[in-house]
């Protein structure tokens, strides 16, 4: 089971977004930045690349991201069990968005289609 946040969690995020069905002619980066709480885990940056009717997790930071979103560990664990939706966490200040918002809702329907594809690897996740 990965740890959440760990390099074998963005592994094997990266291994299911491979399967997933993906709109063609959509090309959207969202680089997701995980701030320390106060634990010892440190700042962790990773992104999601959607180009080419593919899907795919790296680890780092992406060259030219769309959207950052940028939140604490906390909320980044609430939001993938799915404590915390990510309209809660905007409107109470937890989650916040920078770059080309019109972007991310224009790419709502690449969005929609990844949507669960993440779910059997929150099932196997370890969270702290």
């Amino acid at each position: 089971m990965p740890r959440f946040l760990s390099p074998e969690w963005i592994e094997a995020l990266d291994a299911a977004a491979r399967e997933a069905p993906v709109p063609p002619g959509v090309r959207l980066t969202i680089q997701q930045i995980v701030t320390d709480d106060g634990g010892d885990g440190g700042e962790v940056r990773y992104h999601l690349v959607i180009d080419g009717g593919g899907l795919r997790v790296r680890p780092g930071d992406a060259p030219a991201a769309d959207v950052t979103l940028v939140q604490s560990r906390a909320v980044a664990s609430a939001l993938s069990r799915g404590e915390l939706n990510a309209q809660q966490a905007l409107a109470a200040g937890r989650l916040k968005l920078r770059g080309d918002i019109g972007r991310l809702a224009r790419e709502g329907r690449a969005l929609t289609a990844v949507e669960d594809v993440f779910a059997a690897v929150r099932a196997d996740t370890t969270y702290p």
